[in-house]
């Protein structure tokens, strides 16, 4: 957990220097790239924070292997899309063009993932 929080703020530090604006006299982005980035970089934490808790609570969980895993995986797959591959589009200024599929292949990956989770959920109801 220590070292996943490490490579996290390390991480953050040697990617976010590069793109902050006037820091050491330059920077990669012009403000309205940069004001882009700050949004898809927030939604990209959202999703991961969503990740992580989604990880929480399905371990605690009476669903079958399968269920978990592809549930799992579907929210990961929805974070990767939906963070790095935003991130991706927005800096190769390809997001108003590919954004639209990214932002549907998350939603579909999310719908999977909870689809599987609630009916793992409400198949576990009816057997008690």
């Amino acid at each position: 957990m220590a070292f996943g929080i490490a490579l996290f703020l390390i991480s953050g530090v040697i990617v976010g220097i590069p793109l902050t604006i006037n820091f050491f006299g330059g920077s990669v982005l012009t403000m309205e790239q940069y004001q882009s980035w700050k949004v898809v970089h927030g939604y990209g934490v959202f999703l991961s924070f969503i990740n992580y808790f989604f990880g929480v609570i399905i371990d605690r969980l009476a669903l079958t292997r399968g269920q978990k895993e592809l549930s799992s995986w579907a929210m990961l797959a929805a974070g990767l899309v939906g963070g790095v591959g935003r991130m991706t589009l927005l800096l190769l200024s390809a997001l108003d063009e590919l954004g639209v599929y990214a932002s549907l292949g998350e939603v579909v990956l999310i719908v999977l993932a909870t689809a599987v989770f609630l009916r793992g959920q409400m198949a576990r109801s009816a057997q008690t």
